[in-house]
């Protein structure tokens, strides 16, 4: 595809689309008495494991922390390709919601890097400190600092999960990468990943039905509003059975003073192949 033909559909969910995706209101009770029961023991944990240092613990309860938490969700996963393992990688990902970091974060042992502000968001941004997330500033006054502290994270032997959109998306399409922060991956392993929310009850999703799981920034050329991120989180608890897709792509070792630019593309093409290889889209009538 064309880069110039990104955009599948960009427009943002609205209260309408929320309303006509109905869930269990029962059972979503259920779940959120569940998921907060889980967060306190996964946040005990971590907290245990940080305190008293206990490295090992530190580094692979995070995996089964979100990978509980995918359950919960009532997402199951199929993974294609093979993760890179046995040193530091540098992983890039597309980004369509929130639950992107528990359904990547079940399968990849590695830090999530976010934008500075999620660490002020209240319980999300104390569990993101405690799984030892990396914030950076989107500030071009700081772009040097943020590149030295994640090429610092991977000489340590720390992998990274990127998301090198800048953004969220609609969950259809992938967004030009941003290749930034592509300098720190010099001379370590780079492997794209593409992560595609696919099917919903064993259909192709609807509108109403991906604005379920994808929660993205308005478009401004459309006025509707955007979703508040507590409702949709809850909206998104008691929903049937969704199947995400992990696709693995082939990983390679940037060299130094290799085109970071030319890297970047040929990742985000990459991401975005998978995508159109997993994602199948309804017709008017809700048909694949």
């Amino acid at each position: 595809m064309p880069r110039s033909g990104l955009r599948i559909r960009a427009i943002n969910h609205s209260a309408s689309a929320i309303e006509n995706a109905p869930v269990s209101k029962l059972k979503a009770m259920f779940v959120v008495l569940l998921l907060i029961v889980w967060i306190a023991i996964g946040a005990s944990v971590l907290l245990v494991a940080n305190v008293f240092r206990i490295r090992r613990l530190a580094r692979k309860f995070p995996e089964v922390f979100h990978e509980i938490i995918v359950k919960i969700f009532n997402i199951q996963y199929v993974i294609h390709g093979e993760r890179h393992e046995g040193a530091a990688t540098f992983y890039t990902a597309n980004h369509a919601t929130y639950l992107d970091v528990f359904v990547l974060g079940g399968k990849i042992e590695g830090s999530f890097v976010a934008k500075s502000e999620v660490s002020d968001w209240p319980v999300f941004g104390q569990l993101a400190r405690l799984q030892n997330t990396v914030f950076i500033e989107r500030r071009a006054q700081r772009a040097a600092e943020q590149v030295r502290v994640l090429r610092d994270h991977l000489a340590e032997g720390r992998s990274l999960i990127v998301f090198p959109e800048g953004t969220s998306t609609a969950g259809d399409y992938v967004a030009p990468f941003r290749s930034s922060l592509f300098r720190a991956a010099e001379g370590h392993v780079i492997q794209p990943v593409s992560v595609v929310y696919a099917d919903y009850d064993g259909k192709p999703m609807s509108r109403a039905q991906r604005d379920r799981y994808a929660w993205y920034l308005p478009d401004p050329n459309i006025a509707v509003p955007n979703t508040p991120f507590l409702k949709h989180f809850v909206s998104a608890l008691g929903l049937k059975r969704c199947t995400a897709h992990i696709v693995f792509h082939e990983a390679f070792t940037m060299v130094a003073g290799a085109d970071r630019k030319a890297t970047s593309r040929w990742c985000e093409d990459q991401v975005r192949a998978g995508l159109e290889t997993y994602l199948v889209l309804p017709d008017a009538n809700g048909r694949a």
